[in-house]
């Protein structure tokens, strides 16, 4: 009996110890799968957050991308990168009845401020106004008609001497001192003195036009520059005056030299003063006011000692000139100071012709008259023999001349006949002794135009026989504007 009560209590207290340990386990492997299930919940949120940081990175770098693409056309059409130091400026300007309108290109940084200037007669200023560049380089500006016919100069510039945004002196530097390209130009600040912190870069385009002319659009141009002289900024200071023009208001003086940009030259010409600054490439231009003077000269003079010269000028040609060295060094008056002088003579005008041959100057032309008994028989248009020893002496003195000079030859009779008869008969003997003079030598340099006037133009009255033989000529009528 004992015996079975033993064996009944062993086997429940076996049973009892298997349940225990089937709870037991039970909750463990319940833990263990809670625990599984957060972890891979954990896991996967982390991921997901992975995947929202690579997207976000991944438009982040897109939106940069594409601002660094960001580009904009040039004249050519070929895309020039917003933001190149390299500096494109263009577009075109217009007139209208009350106002100049730009519509400019660039591949300007977005945000960048640019100037609109108007000038006149390269020396009044009249007015200006400025814009924000936008997001694809352009443009456009506006400006009130000055309504005078007289040459304007219409200029962009992007400069650093004044306002500009932070970000854009970052990029550019605060003086503009990355700029580079064809468009740019040295300059000093409105405020302060040569030293290097007042020296500013700027980018700069101009187009020029004759208001009046008929209202077209003009494109804005990029600057055309000399090579740059391989010995810039040499103390062995070389000019050259390649051109001298006048339209009898100014002279206008071309030159190049070795010179630093921004080294500022003074100009004489009869006791008329003009200066100036040399340009990128070594070359300058000046204006003087007209005045008809025979074997006159045009100095041009550099003085490195002028308070205005900018430091880096001093720095390299002597405070005082001392290092100037070449064959147009000269020492100033009254002092040690040494300077570059260049001295051309301007072309005599003067006029050998045949003794029975009138002349009459005013400014640059010089009017030939030939009477027309020297030239013609009655009612021809044939040369006579002895009139051509007379042309062929006035086309030796125009062969003398090397410059570029326009010929206008005009025939004249006086009133007797028929009107159209003598307009006819004027025109054929001008023809005549044009193609006479231009047989002669190797003309083309010259320029000739005929006119028949018949008897239009006398210079004498027709009431007697006096008058009508001084109105009876050939006039020669040479233009030496240069």
């Amino acid at each position: 009996m004992k015996r079975t009560e033993y064996t009944i209590f062993a086997f429940i207290l076996c049973l009892f110890l298997l349940v225990g340990c089937n709870q037991e386990t039970n909750s463990e492997g319940k833990e263990a799968t809670s625990s599984t299930e957060e972890t891979e919940k954990k896991t996967g949120a982390n991921k997901d957050e992975t995947i929202s940081k690579k997207e976000t990175k991944s438009d982040s770098t897109k939106e940069e991308k594409k601002d660094a693409d960001k580009s904009a056309s040039d004249e050519s059409g070929e895309n020039v990168k917003l933001g190149d130091y390299n500096i494109f400026l263009g577009g075109e300007m217009m007139e209208t009845e009350d106002k100049i309108v730009i519509k400019g290109k660039s591949n300007l940084l977005p945000g960048s401020r640019v100037v609109g200037e108007v000038s006149v007669d390269d020396e009044k200023f009249f007015a200006d106004t400025t814009e924000i560049v936008q997001e694809d380089g352009s443009f456009t500006m506006e400006i009130d008609h000055h309504d005078l016919a007289e040459k304007t100069t219409v200029a962009v510039k992007f400069i650093f001497d004044g306002q500009q945004d932070d970000e854009i002196k970052r990029h550019y530097g605060d003086r503009g001192q990355k700029l580079e390209g064809n468009f740019i130009y040295t300059h000093k600040g409105k405020l302060g003195g040569g030293d290097p912190q007042n020296i500013y870069k700027m980018a700069k385009a101009e187009v020029t036009f004759e208001p009046g002319e008929e209202m077209a659009i003009r494109q804005f141009s990029e600057p055309a520059w000399y090579p740059i002289p391989e010995d810039l900024g040499d103390p062995r200071i070389w000019i050259e005056l390649d051109e001298i023009k006048n339209d009898e208001n100014y002279y206008y003086l071309h030159g190049r030299s070795n010179l630093l940009e921004g080294s500022v030259l003074d100009g004489n010409f009869n006791y008329k003063n003009a200066q100036t600054s040399v340009l990128p490439d070594g070359s300058f231009n000046m204006k003087f006011e007209y005045e008809y003077k025979e074997d006159a000269d045009f100095k041009v003079r550099f003085d490195p000692a002028l308070y205005y010269q900018w430091n880096i000028i001093k720095e390299t040609y002597g405070e005082n000139g001392q290092k100037l060295v070449g064959d147009l060094v000269v020492q100033k008056a009254y002092s040690d100071d040494l300077v570059i002088e260049k001295v051309e003579k301007l072309n005599s005008t003067e006029i050998k012709v045949p003794d029975n041959v009138e002349v009459k100057i005013e400014g640059t032309e010089v009017m030939m008259l030939v009477p027309d008994h020297l030239m013609f028989d009655f009612d021809q248009y044939q040369l006579k023999e002895e009139s051509k020893t007379i042309l062929q002496e006035i086309a030796q003195t125009i062969q003398s001349y090397d410059q570029e000079i326009n010929i206008e030859i005009s025939g004249h009779t006086d009133n007797v006949g028929d009107e159209q008869y003598n307009m006819d008969l004027s025109q054929k003997r001008a023809e005549e002794v044009k193609n006479f003079l231009a047989a002669q030598a190797d003309f083309s340099n010259v320029t000739f135009t005929t006119k028949g006037y018949g008897m239009t133009k006398p210079i004498a009255s027709n009431d007697d026989e006096t008058g009508q033989a001084k109105n009876r000529r050939v006039e020669i009528v040479i233009d030496l504007k240069k």
